[in-house]
C-alpha cells in the first residue's frame, strides 16, 4: 500500500464520516434515555433538504446548515412531545418520521422546482472546506486538511460529548434518566426535561449529518440520499456500547468500508454488489459483538 492510497483512503474515509458520526451521536444520547430513535433517516433526510433549499434562495450556505439543525430540533420535539405526552411507541413515531421525510421532500421537489429526483445547488458550492496550514505540507496528515468544516465540527462534538457525559453534573443525570429515572426523581429534577434535551439533540446532529451528505459532499440534494445512513448510525452508536469515542469508532468502521469499495467501482464489479459491502460489513460486526456477549453471558452463568 502506497502512501498516496492511504492518504487518500483517509481522506475519503474522513468526507464521509459525518453523516453517520454527527447522527450516531445523536442515536446515543436519544439511547441514554431509553428511547430508541429509529427517525433518525427521517431527520437526516429533511436536514438535507432544508439545507439545500435555504441555500439555494439565499445563497448562504451557514444559513442553510442552521435551517437544517432548526427543522432537526422541531422534529426531535415532535418525537419528546410523542413519546413523553401520549406514551406513543417508538417505532411508531420513528416510522411516520421516515415516511414524512420521504414524501414531502419528493412533494416539495415537484412544487417548488417542477422536477423529481434531484435538485442542485447554482454554482455548486456547499460548505466550505478548510485548508489547515500545517497538515497540509505533511504526508499521509494531509488528508486531514482541506475537509469540510462538519469534518472537524463532528470530531470536535466527539470530544465535547465525550466531556459532557462523563464529567458534568449534566451527562450523570443524563445517563441516568434512563435506567435510573427514579434516582433522578428523587434529586429532585424532573426526567422528562433530560429526555427532551436528549431527543431535541438528537434530531439537531442527525439533521446536521444529512446537511454534510447534501452540501458538504455533494452540493445537491436526490431523493433518499441518506441511503439507511440513519439506521446505520444507530449501528455505530450500538457498536460503540453507546459512548461518544465509541460512536466514532463504529462510524470509522463504516466510513472506511465505504472508501475502501469506492475504487472497485471503477475496475468492473457490479456497482449494486459492491455498495452492500460497508452495510454487510457492519452487520457482521454487529453479528460478532452480540455472539461475544453471548459468550461472555455462558461463561458466567457457568461459573
Amino acid at each position: 500500500m502506497n502512501l498516496e492510497y492511504l492518504e487518500n483512503l483517509i481522506s475519503t474515509t474522513l468526507r464521509t464520516l459525518p453523516p453517520v458520526l454527527l447522527a450516531g451521536l445523536g442515536g446515543m444520547l436519544s439511547a441514554r434515555v431509553n428511547v430508541t430513535n429509529m427517525g433518525l433517516e427521517g431527520m437526516m433526510l429533511i436536514g438535507a433538504f432544508v439545507a439545500v433549499i435555504t441555500t439555494y434562495f439565499t445563497g448562504m450556505p451557514y444559513l442553510g446548515l442552521l435551517a437544517a439543525m432548526l427543522s432537526g430540533a422541531i422534529l426531535g420535539g415532535i418525537f419528546a412531545f410523542l413519546k413523553i405526552r401520549f406514551q406513543a411507541d417508538n417505532v411508531v413515531v420513528s416510522v411516520a418520521i421516515n415516511m414524512l421525510a420521504t414524501g414531502i421532500t419528493v412533494y416539495l421537489m415537484k412544487v417548488i422546482f417542477n422536477v423529481r429526483g434531484s435538485v442542485s445547488l447554482p454554482g455548486k458550492e456547499g460548505l466550505p472546506s478548510f485548508d489547515i496550514p500545517v497538515l497540509s505540507e505533511i504526508p499521509i496528515l494531509r488528508a486531514f486538511s482541506g475537509q469540510s468544516i462538519l469534518v472537524y465540527v463532528a470530531l470536535i462534538l466527539v470530544a465535547v460529548f465525550q466531556f459532557v457525559m462523563y464529567h458534568t453534573p449534566y451527562g450523570l443525570r443524563l445517563r441516568a434518566a434512563g435506567p435510573h429515572p427514579m434516582a433522578v426523581t428523587t434529586a429532585g429534577l424532573s426526567v422528562n426535561v433530560y429526555r427532551v434535551s436528549a431527543l431535541v439533540l438528537s434530531g439537531i446532529l442527525g439533521a446536521m449529518g444529512g446537511a454534510h451528505l447534501s452540501m458538504g459532499q455533494l452540493a445537491m440534494f436526490s431523493d433518499n440520499m441518506t441511503n439507511g445512513r440513519g439506521f446505520i448510525a444507530l449501528a455505530a452508536t450500538t457498536f460503540g456500547q453507546f459512548t461518544p469515542l465509541g460512536t466514532l469508532g463504529g462510524a470509522a468502521l463504516f466510513s472506511f468500508a465505504d472508501a475502501a469499495t469506492l475504487p472497485m467501482q471503477t475496475s468492473g464489479f457490479p456497482s449494486s454488489l459492491i455498495q452492500i459491502i460497508p452495510y454487510a460489513i457492519t452487520l457482521l460486526t454487529l453479528f460478532l459483538m452480540a455472539l461475544q456477549k453471548k459468550r461472555k453471558r455462558q461463561a458466567m452463568l457457568g461459573m
